[in-house]
């Protein structure tokens, strides 16, 4: 104790003038790591920080019968604190193996981590959709890989009661990309329910910043050619009939889908399939253009104005403007150290113990596409401010 200033000394001797139940009590208002830096104080202080009695309080009430209930063996542990260390760098696999259980190193929180197989996957039943397969760096025995869908939608659910009280908490989408298509120019909807009420929304992209988009095979071109929103390319890139005959035809045309002839407002007769014009120039009213066809969505990226310092404005089109707002603001997922991505769903407060809090991952409206390429580990539950 020579080292030690002369205050923080009068601390300490203060500290050891107390009851060791009183003391007990003080280093449990504390947290894990606080107690583990009291304990090099002295040896004093070492017996009373490394105590069953301290560290009990940082374990959960029901964890005996989690430790009861999980798959993995465990033995018995000389002490409260050889337990907690256990349990935080040794996730236990719960619930017929759908969910994982661990305690957050830094505070003593409870986590949780719904597995694939735990998750309400739309069409996840469906074998020419998804397909369920074991991956050796997975800590569940399987994960749900997506073979193609146009309707991608996932959501987790856990009651409030399981975790910690009165924390704050944050979940993320844990998933890996395999030759992924269609998640490189559109984002995806994510947010986060309380009991039904809506406390946390984004848009995010799953693909992290520079990954090379993936070039699909002619199969899936092949499929995409059957989807009505392929028709659109149809409209713009084809030449009309009679064109190999005339020379001057084909500049004609590229230059009739990029301009509007002059007396447009006045002909009453011009079709609605000539509404591509609005890709380079989009109205007030798109929402009120029934045929505007999803693949605005992704031309808009290059041509919405923005000013880096002002705040994204927001077009009426509900896909421009949501795209136009997870590129602004860059939302992306970051490497875990396991290898696996991540992408933050949002945010939540476990305030009643009977609340259901449901996270979700959606398509973004009126941009829906073909995706493939997903593979979905699941779901996990930390507290805030807490890094994988």
């Amino acid at each position: 104790m020579e080292n030690l200033s002369g205050k923080y000394q009068r601390t300490i001797t203060c500290l050891l003038m107390l009851p060791e139940d009183c003391t007990v009590k003080i280093f449990a208002f504390t947290s894990p790591l606080d107690v583990c830096h009291l304990s090099l104080v002295s040896k004093s202080v070492q017996s009373i920080a490394d105590s069953d009695s301290v560290w009990e309080k940082f374990l959960p009430s029901d964890y005996q019968s989690i430790i009861d209930a999980s798959l993995n063996p465990i033995a018995n542990f000389p002490s409260k604190k050889d337990l907690f260390v256990y349990l935080c760098h040794n996730p236990l696999l719960i619930d017929g193996a759908r969910k994982i259980f661990s305690l957050d190193k830094w505070t003593g929180k409870k986590c949780y981590f719904l597995g694939a197989r735990d998750l309400n996957i739309t069409w996840g039943d469906i074998p020419k959709h998804w397909k369920w397969t074991s991956l050796p760096e997975s800590r569940f025995r399987e994960v749900a890989e997506l073979i193609s869908v146009w309707l991608l939608e996932i959501r987790g659910t856990i009651r409030a009661g399981v975790l910690s009280p009165q924390t704050f908490y944050t979940s993320y989408l844990v998933y890996k990309l395999e030759d992924e298509y269609g998640f490189h120019h559109k984002p995806s909807e994510v947010s986060v329910e309380v009991s039904g009420v809506e406390f946390d929304k984004r848009f995010v992209f799953l693909v992290p910043e520079g990954r090379t988009v993936y070039t699909p095979p002619p199969s899936v071109a092949e499929d995409e050619s059957e989807q009505p929103d392929d028709d659109y390319e149809e409209l713009v890139y084809p030449l009309p009939s009679g064109a190999e005959d005339e020379p001057g035809q084909p500049d004609d045309y590229a230059e009739s889908v990029y301009t509007l002839p002059s007396d447009v407002e006045d002909d009453p007769g011009l079709a609605d399939d000539d509404c591509e014009v609005s890709v380079y120039s989009p109205s007030s009213d798109a929402e009120e253009e029934p045929g505007q066809p999803d693949d605005d969505y992704e031309e808009s990226l290059y041509i919405l104005p923005f000013d880096a310092e002002d705040e994204p404005r927001r077009p009426d089109h509900d896909g421009w403007g949501q795209l136009f707002m997870a590129v602004a603001y860059n939302q992306r997922p970051k490497l875990r150290n396991d290898g696996w991505f991540e992408v933050k769903l949002g945010e939540f407060y476990t305030e009643n113990e009977d609340d259901c809090i449901e996270m979700s991952l959606k398509e973004v409206k009126d941009c829906v596409s073909q995706k493939e390429g997903l593979i979905v580990e699941g779901i996990e539950i930390r507290p805030s401010s807490t890094t994988s």
